[in-house]
C-alpha cells in the first residue's frame, strides 16, 4: 500500500517523502487537492494532508470521491496544522462524514509522522481484510443459492410423478382402508418435502432481498381463516383442537395475500410439531393501537428461556424430542420474521418454560378501515375438452402428467424433446401445451419462441404452460419472456392444473 501526502510547501513535500521512503514506506506527493481526488481508491493506505491544502477550491471534488469509497473502506486522513490553530474545527467542517481523521500539530518530530503512518496503514491494512471477507461472503452465498436451486430443481422433478400418482389413486375406488391410509400417507410426506424445498429457497429471496410483494388490502381475520384451512392437513394428522378468535372488527393492512398467509401458517405449523397429538392451538387476531396483532399459541413443550433471543435464527432448533420427530430444517421461523418485517411489522415469543406452552405474535401497521379484498368463489372447473401437448422427457412424469389430464376430458398428445414438441405443436395445433424446460435436444424457452414465431393464429392463441423446477423470480421472468402464458413450478398442484387448462 501506497502513502498519499498533499502540501503546496515543495520543502515540506521533499522532508515526509524522505522520511517514509527511509523507512521503506512506499509514497507519493502532491502540491494540491485536484491531483488527490484521483488517488482515493484501492493500493491506497491512507493520506496525508496540511492544513493549507484544506482550503482549495478542489476539496470539493475530494469530498465526492470519499463519498464514492464502497462500504467497507474508511480511508485513513492524517491531518497536519500549525500549534495552536483551530484544527479541530476545522476538521469537523471539512471531514463532517468521516470517523477516521487523525490530527498532528507542528512543530513534528519525523517518528510521530512515521509513527501515525504506520498506525493507519495497519488500520487500512484490516479493511482491505474486511473486503476480502465480504467479496468471500458473497461468494459463498451465490453458489449457496445455485446449489439450493439446483437441489430444488431436482427434489421437484421426481415430486412431480409422485403427487400426480397420489392425485390419480384417489379416483380409484378401492375398499382396502389400507390403500386409503397409505395413499393419504405418501401424499402427507410429499407435501412435506415440498414445502421444505419452497421454505429453502424463500430463505434465500429473502437474505438476498428478491422477494417482491404484491400488496393489496388484506383482513387480517381473513387471512388467519385461509391459513387455517391451509394446515388442516397436519392439525388433523395431529388430532389438535385448533380455535380460531377472529376479531369483532376488520384488522385491514397493506399486505401480499399469499405472503402473509405463509407467514401465519409456518407459525400454526410451528406450533403443531412442538405441541403433542391431542394438544391445543389458538389462533386469534386483535387491535393493539394502530397495528393489528395476530397471535398463535399452543399446549406444548414450550421455549426454556435460553432460547428465546434465537428461536427466530436460521436454523436454530429446539433440542426437545418431540421436535426432532416432527423433522424440519430450522427455517420456518426466520421465514415468519423476515416476511413480517417485510410488510414493516414485527414478531415475537414468549414461554413460561419447558413444558408449558408458548405464544408468538405478529404485529402489523394497519391501514385505514375500508373492505378488505375479497376472495371469489373458486371458478368453475368444468371446461370444453381440449387439445394438450405434454412435453416432458422424464417417463414417470410424462405418463402420471397425461393421466391427468384424460382424467379431465382432454385429449392429449405427447413429445419429448424440444424439437419433437415444436413439430408436433406444427402438426397437431393443440390448444395447450404444457412444456418441460429442462427438455433435450433445445429447452422449453426455445420451443416456446419457436412456436410464437410461426406467426399464425394458432401459433399466437395457443396457451403455452411451463412446467419446472426452477422457481426462481428470474425464471418466471424468463419464461413470460420467452412466449409462455403461465409459469407453473413442479411439483405442479393438480387443482391448481386443472384450474389452468379450465381457463
Amino acid at each position: 500500500m501506497r502513502v498519499v501526502i498533499v502540501t503546496p510547501n515543495e520543502a515540506d513535500r521533499a522532508l515526509s517523502v524522505g522520511f517514509l521512503r527511509d523507512e521503506g514506506i512506499d509514497i507519493e506527493a502532491y502540491p494540491g487537492m485536484a491531483e488527490l481526488a484521483q488517488q482515493v481508491g484501492p493500493g491506497v493506505g491512507c493520506i496525508v494532508l496540511v492544513e493549507e491544502a484544506l482550503a482549495a477550491p478542489e476539496l470539493e471534488i475530494f469530498h465526492v470521491a470519499l463519498a464514492m469509497q464502497p462500504p467497507w473502506s474508511d480511508m485513513p486522513l492524517l491531518v497536519i496544522g500549525a500549534q495552536g490553530s483551530s484544527l479541530s474545527a476545522l476538521v469537523e467542517s471539512v471531514f463532517p462524514l468521516s470517523g477516521n481523521v487523525t490530527i498532528l500539530q507542528r512543530p513534528l518530530h519525523p517518528l510521530s509522522l512515521i509513527s501515525a503512518v504506520k498506525v493507519a496503514l495497519r488500520a487500512r491494512q484490516r479493511q482491505y481484510q474486511i473486503r476480502d471477507l465480504i467479496a468471500e461472503r458473497e461468494q459463498a452465498v451465490r453458489h449457496r443459492d445455485e446449489f439450493l436451486a439446483m437441489l430444488a430443481h431436482e427434489l421437484r422433478n421426481p415430486l412431480a410423478p409422485i403427487r400426480n400418482a397420489v392425485h390419480l389413486l384417489g379416483s380409484l375406488d378401492v375398499a382396502d382402508p389400507r390403500f386409503h391410509k397409505w395413499r393419504e400417507m405418501i401424499g402427507k410426506q410429499t407435501r412435506h418435502i415440498t414445502r421444505l424445498v419452497d421454505d429453502l429457497l424463500d430463505v434465500s429471496r429473502l437474505e438476498l432481498g428478491k422477494v417482491e410483494l404484491r400488496r393489496q388490502r388484506v383482513d387480517l381475520n381473513e387471512a388467519i381463516a385461509g391459513a387455517v384451512e391451509a394446515c388442516v392437513p397436519v392439525t388433523g394428522d395431529h388430532r389438535h383442537a385448533v380455535t380460531v378468535r377472529t376479531a369483532a372488527e376488520p384488522l385491514v393492512v397493506d399486505a401480499d395475500p399469499v405472503r402473509l398467509e405463509q407467514a401465519i401458517g409456518n407459525l400454526i405449523v410451528n406450533a403443531a410439531k412442538f405441541t403433542p397429538a391431542g394438544g391445543q392451538i389458538v389462533v386469534e387476531a386483535s387491535r393493539e393501537g394502530s397495528r393489528g396483532v395476530i397471535a398463535v399459541s399452543d399446549t406444548g413443550v414450550g421455549i426454556r428461556p435460553g432460547m428465546l433471543e434465537t428461536i427466530f435464527d436460521l436454523f436454530a432448533q429446539s433440542d426437545v424430542t418431540i421436535a426432532r420427530s416432527e423433522g424440519g430444517l430450522g427455517i420456518g421461523l426466520t421465514l415468519v420474521k423476515r416476511l413480517v418485517e417485510l410488510h414493516g411489522g414485527t414478531v415475537s415469543a414468549s414461554s413460561p418454560g419447558i413444558g408449558k406452552g408458548s405464544r408468538f405474535e405478529a404485529r402489523l401497521p394497519l391501514v385505514e378501515t375500508q373492505a378488505a379484498h375479497r376472495r371469489g368463489a373458486r371458478p368453475s372447473i368444468a371446461a370444453k375438452p381440449k387439445r394438450v401437448l405434454i412435453a416432458e422427457d422424464g417417463e414417470d412424469t410424462r405418463e402420471s402428467l397425461g393421466m391427468l389430464v384424460t382424467t379431465w376430458n382432454h385429449q392429449v398428445v405427447y413429445a419429448t424433446t424440444g424439437p419433437d414438441a415444436v413439430r408436433m405443436a406444427r402438426e397437431e395445433h393443440p390448444d395447450v401445451a404444457l412444456i418441460d424446460i429442462g427438455l433435450p435436444g433445445f429447452d422449453g424457452y426455445a420451443v416456446a419462441r419457436e412456436i410464437r414465431g410461426e406467426g399464425t393464429r394458432w401459433a399466437r392463441d395457443v396457451r403455452l404452460i411451463a412446467l419446472t423446477g426452477y422457481g426462481q423470480a428470474s425464471d418466471r421472468t424468463r419464461a413470460l419472456e420467452a412466449g409462455f402464458d403461465v409459469h407453473l413450478l413442479k411439483p405442479v398442484d393438480p387443482v391448481e392444473l386443472e384450474l389452468v387448462l379450465a381457463a
